[in-house]
């Protein structure tokens, strides 16, 4: 049976075993989320979870994220999923990090009247300093939504790492191949590919390390590799590198080519720039040199984009 078929079948016991380690065990919105079933899938458990965490009494909210320990919290008093998210299973070097994270935890708290909750997203806990850093000048009501969504984060990666990540669909792969792609040869900075990944997410693609490098690229530090190796190995392209991204950007600008969504020469000089394409290159220069010449380079760069991707789907047919 399907998981989520089983914790719509379950008593409300069972439900609560499963899913209270995901959520910390906070009761009154354990109760809540069992009184919500039936979910039509795992997107639908989550995005009702979202939902009742933001609509539910603020008590009951502060009652979920104070379920949460805190970040750099003594590991004995930690659930052993927290406790691994954290990283205590390589202790930090440095003690100023547990003394610094203890002093902002606790002028976080004091000055909101709840817990600092952040999707820590498998990152070392120096880095969450700045994060919280941040956070203690932020509005109140923005930060816990932002604490009540990233608990949900927090249980949905939980749920993945239980029962495995569902497959993405290929359109849904090829989507994140692309920015990851236009990121690794330039065309995005590490911002965009921050926008992207949240633009991805809220256009409902589930991946928790998709979740992690948009969360990750918005913030501070010096590289993504380490993420976007994560998330490419999710989605079975492990291994992936600019000579790839290239490639697969190229083929798709020689796509919308053919699907007359650029004009060639557009598209022409895409592929120039993602890729050492010396056919490409030499029909671009042709087009810029010879004005007079320009449709005729416009119908062989059609056809080169023919050559590279297979032929348009109506050419095939004729």
């Amino acid at each position: 049976m399907d998981p989520v078929d089983e914790l719509n079948a379950a008593d409300v016991a069972s439900f609560s075993a499963t899913i209270a380690p995901l959520f910390e065990h906070a009761p009154r919105f354990i109760e809540r989320l069992a009184a919500a079933r039936p979910f039509a899938d795992e997107d639908d458990l989550f995005a009702t979870a979202r939902a009742t965490a933001r609509s539910m009494p603020e008590d009951e909210q502060i009652e979920l994220l104070n379920a949460h320990p805190p970040i750099g919290a003594d590991a004995a008093a930690m659930s052993a999923m927290s406790r691994n998210e954290q990283g205590h299973d390589e202790p930090d070097a440095n003690a100023w990090i547990a003394d610094e994270l203890t002093a902002l935890n606790a002028a976080y708290e004091g000055l909101f009247g709840f817990r600092f909750v952040v999707f820590v997203a498998g990152r070392p806990r120096a880095d969450i300093i700045p994060l919280i850093e941040r956070a203690v000048h932020a509005d109140r009501d923005e930060e816990l939504r932002r604490g009540l969504d990233d608990v949900v984060f927090i249980a949905e990666d939980r749920w993945q790492s239980v029962r495995g990540p569902a497959p993405l669909r290929e359109e849904l792969r090829e989507a994140i191949a692309l920015e990851v792609s236009r990121w690794m040869v330039g065309e995005i900075d590490r911002d965009g590919l921050g926008r992207a990944a949240h633009r991805l997410i809220e256009e409902g693609v589930t991946s928790p390390a998709l979740v992690a490098l948009s969360i990750e690229a918005l913030g501070p530090g010096d590289t993504l590799d380490a993420s976007v190796a994560r998330l490419m190995a999710e989605i079975g392209l492990g291994g992936w590198d600019g000579g790839q991204a290239g490639q697969l950007l190229a083929l798709h600008a020689a796509a919308s080519i053919l699907g007359e969504v650029s004009q060639p020469i557009d598209g022409a000089r895409r592929i120039v720039a993602v890729s050492s394409n010396p056919e490409f290159d030499t029909l671009v220069s042709r087009w810029e040199s010879t004005p007079e010449a320009r449709q005729t380079v416009d119908a062989e760069i059609r056809g080169a984009a023919a050559v590279l991707f297979g032929p348009h789907e109506e050419e095939s047919e004729s």
